[in-house]
């Protein structure tokens, strides 16, 4: 095999290119495109949460066993504030002034 300083360097990376690693479940070598490690880097770090009927208090489970940043919007797409209390890792409450629906954005 040769020594990794003797490749080309690839100046031009994109999410096409791909990297050698070991698969988890099977101990085999496989070939891992960059998107596919973004993809799942995205996954395990960020949630989503949908608020489909208006609440002024909105209980989150997101299980990113950690305690994130949280960005609420409303569906107009503006910024809204509340008080937000951290439950636990995977628990997050957020108490606003008026009900509405919206999204909240958890990193």
């Amino acid at each position: 095999m040769a020594r990794i300083s003797t490749y080309e360097q690839d100046s031009t990376v994109s999410k096409n290119d791909k990297v050698i690693g070991t698969d988890s479940v099977t101990g085999g070598t496989k070939n891992f495109t960059l998107e596919s490690i973004l993809d799942l880097l995205d996954d395990e770090t960020t949630y989503e949460h949908t608020q489909g009927s208006a609440s002024s208090t909105w209980t989150i489970t997101h299980n990113l066993d950690k305690y994130p940043s949280v960005t609420v919007v409303d569906n107009d797409d503006d910024v809204v504030y509340g008080d937000t209390n951290y439950q636990d890792k995977n628990t997050v409450i957020i108490y606003f002034g008026a009900a509405f629906a919206g999204k909240a954005f958890l990193n």
